[in-house]
């Protein structure tokens, strides 16, 4: 059973995360669909600074706009877009993809309006109900892929299932105690949030200092692999 696993986990953690990692989680944009975006496509790649710098820049020229409504993002020209998240980063590209990370943000606010999600409720709430459907279609957005999607998520408070990467983790580090239990995504998903609620910390948090985890760990393999 995953819940015998779970003071495997907790043990396990202190070789794996960082300390502060539970005051490392930024606590995102839960009530602003249009900013969670912005920054979460932001957030898979910069720094917390250049993060909040974004935020900061978005919300000083939409003055007056809660910033929930994804139809309003929609709405704004992506050169007038690059403006609004501006001039250090506006005209910026994805990592490895060369598509301004505006236009990015801009496609996929029109497929997230189209199926019908506009609100951080709205987004909240497919995610649980159609989450892979979501995940599918932002993941067809040139330059948007499972980490950017999972980082939006984040930002939003959206329940997610662990990438692949993180699960690989999980996996590793209970080898020898899991035994003949298959750690998929949805059990991988509920040992997390199990060793959360006992450890008293929020599941997102956790999740994120997972997720940054594993990808700390991917860059050293690909480092490795190259040299």
């Amino acid at each position: 059973m995953v819940e015998d696993l779970v003071p495997n986990l907790r043990a396990a953690l202190a070789g794996i995360l960082p300390q502060g990692w539970r005051d490392s989680a930024p606590w995102g944009y839960p009530g602003q669909s249009e900013l969670a975006l912005i920054t979460g496509v932001f957030a898979a790649q910069l720094h917390a600074q250049a993060v909040a710098d974004v935020a900061d820049s978005v919300m000083r020229r939409r003055p007056g706009s809660l910033l929930d409504d994804l139809a309003d993002l929609e709405a704004v020209d992506p050169v007038d877009l690059r403006r609004i998240i501006g001039e250090r980063w506006g005209d910026s590209t994805v990592l490895g993809v060369p598509r301004r990370r505006a236009d990015v943000i801009h496609e996929a606010a029109r497929l997230l309006v189209h199926t019908g999600v506009r609100t951080s409720r709205d987004l909240q709430d497919a995610a649980i109900t159609r989450g892979d459907h979501l995940a599918t279609l932002l993941q067809s957005v040139r330059g948007l892929g499972p980490g950017t999607w999972a980082s939006i998520a984040f930002m939003s408070h959206a329940s997610v299932l662990p990438d692949d990467a993180v699960v690989a983790l999980v996996r590793d580090s209970l080898e020898a105690e899991r035994g003949d239990v298959v750690l998929d995504r949805e059990k991988v998903g509920d040992l997390i949030r199990l060793s959360a609620a006992r450890m008293a910390v929020d599941e997102r948090v956790l999740s994120y200092a997972l997720g940054r985890r594993a990808e700390e760990l991917a860059r050293e393999k690909g480092i490795v692999a190259a040299s």
